[in-house]
């Protein structure tokens, strides 16, 4: 009887432990009102932001959170809103993407891009700390007349944080450790 008790505990506490593994996610809207952004216009109207085209001005937006609970971010999921996209052809706005900070990748907007949802998703190395900003820096100089971009607001993205392989082989490390209990109990 102590050895089901023992091995129903054992479940259980699996069962939990499994449940806490899972990939943690936290959704959010960007660009927002609240952008901190440097463009050649800024708010071109109450429901988008621009013109993006030089790095040399240092065009950017960028966006703070607060208490998203996700930590080591690894996979960020973001639909973007090319509201105006005036670029002649071969010209191109290019973008670092940063977490926290870090650069976890690239985003291209061409000529041929057209408008609308642009949807961007890159998976990257743990983000270290909890996730607090994102930001799309310009990484290059549009020529002069050449156009530029500008972008919706309130588009959503997430990020996510999933454990590392490390952790699941902790859990079944120990999971074979509480079992090998179990069974010298039962001998």
């Amino acid at each position: 009887m102590k050895a089901k008790n023992f091995l129903r505990s054992v479940v259980l506490i699996s069962a939990a432990l499994a449940a806490s593994a899972h990939a943690n996610t936290y959704s959010f809207s960007f660009p927002t009102s609240s952008s901190t952004l440097v463009a050649s216009i800024g708010s071109v109207s109450p429901t988008e932001i621009g013109y993006f085209w030089s790095v040399s001005r240092g065009d950017y937006v960028a966006q703070s959170y607060v208490g998203s609970g996700v930590f080591g971010t690894t996979n960020l999921e973001l639909d973007l809103n090319v509201t105006q996209n005036v670029l002649n052809s071969g010209a191109s706005v290019q973008w670092d993407v940063l977490v926290n900070g870090q650069d976890v990748g690239d985003w291209n907007v061409t000529q041929g891009s057209g408008t609308g949802i642009s949807h961007l998703s890159l998976t990257f190395g743990a983000v270290a700390g909890e996730f607090n900003s994102l930001a799309l820096v310009v990484k290059n100089d549009v020529p002069g007349g050449q156009g530029s971009i500008a972008l919706g607001l309130d588009t959503r993205g997430s990020v996510t944080a999933v454990p590392e392989p490390e952790t699941y082989g902790m859990l079944l490390g120990g999971l074979a450790v509480v079992g090998l209990m179990a069974r010298r109990k039962r001998a």
